[in-house]
């Protein structure tokens, strides 16, 4: 069809050829720019959807944009992102580090502000069966910081100030007030020579009596009879003020462990300086 459409080929096969042979190149160079542009939309998550190697970084604290200002960023060789039979998730990473004049481990560790690799220590099985790779029985570990412990029932005390909202959300032990109890007030008793029982009352009159000229008649001093003065009175006995004991509220205990990684260097036999396997098991 090239040839027919272009006369000046007619006759000329080396032109030909050389005109077939450009055409396929050029197709397969705007294949390749279009198929890499595609992945740069869609693989590295700028402005497409986000991939479980996305995920996984972002759980290990590896991704790019978790490091703005590293300058450069290393892109794992095998990357799987699932969960646990309680729903936590889990990311398994393997990256591998060419040494020599490529960026090795010394400049991985610096990128994403890692200490150096401790003392050995053997690699989880899960982290072997979810790469499937050559990976090793046991590697040098990096030293990580514990994860807090969750806050529980079974953790440490919660103590809530007076007035403070978790103060305010559990219940108070405050102490009853008893209740006062009256003084019996003693009732007279009548007898033989005092049927109305106001003996010792001041007579039939009541307390401090009546005199026949109408007067009333003042008692005498000492003779057992109690004044108006000395009535007894109810006097309430003050209780205890209330208290503020405020009791711990149980947090509610998570489904999962809270974020963990650990992270294993494994040195490339025969490699370059700088030459290493690093495999990344993050849990969150």
């Amino acid at each position: 069809m090239v040839t027919d459409s272009w006369p000046a080929l007619h006759g000329r096969p080396v032109l030909r050829r050389t005109v077939a042979v450009s055409l396929v190149l050029s197709i397969s160079v705007a294949a390749a720019l279009v198929v890499r542009g595609v992945n740069a939309l869609t693989v590295g998550g700028v402005g497409g959807r986000e991939t479980d190697r996305d995920r996984a970084e972002r759980l290990a604290g590896l991704h790019p944009s978790q490091h703005p200002g590293a300058g450069r960023y290393y892109v794992p060789v095998g990357a799987v992102y699932t969960r646990t039979s309680d729903g936590a998730p889990i990311a398994y990473l393997h990256y591998r580090l060419g040494g020599g004049k490529e960026p090795g481990l010394d400049d991985f560790l610096r990128t994403y502000d890692l200490p150096e690799p401790g003392p050995a220590a053997p690699l989880p099985p899960d982290l072997a069966a979810a790469l499937g790779g050559d990976e090793p029985a046991q590697a040098p570990e990096l030293p990580e910081e514990p994860a807090p412990a969750p806050s529980g029932p079974s953790g440490p005390a919660v103590s809530a100030a007076p007035g403070s909202p978790q103060a305010s959300a559990v219940p108070l032990a405050i102490a009853a007030e008893p209740t006062p109890t009256p003084t019996p007030t003693p009732t007279p008793t009548p007898t033989e020579d005092d049927p109305d029982g106001a003996g010792g009352m001041g007579g039939a009159g009541g307390a401090g009596g009546v005199a026949a000229d109408g007067e009333p008649e003042e008692d005498a001093p000492g003779d057992g009879a109690p004044s108006p003065s000395a009535t007894p009175t109810r006097t309430p006995t003050p209780g205890p003020t209330p208290t503020w004991t405020p009791t711990a509220t149980p947090s509610a205990v998570p489904t999962h462990a809270p974020t963990a990684r650990r992270i294993y260097v494994a040195a490339i036999p025969g490699g370059l300086p700088g030459a290493a396997d690093i495999y990344i098991r993050a849990t969150g």
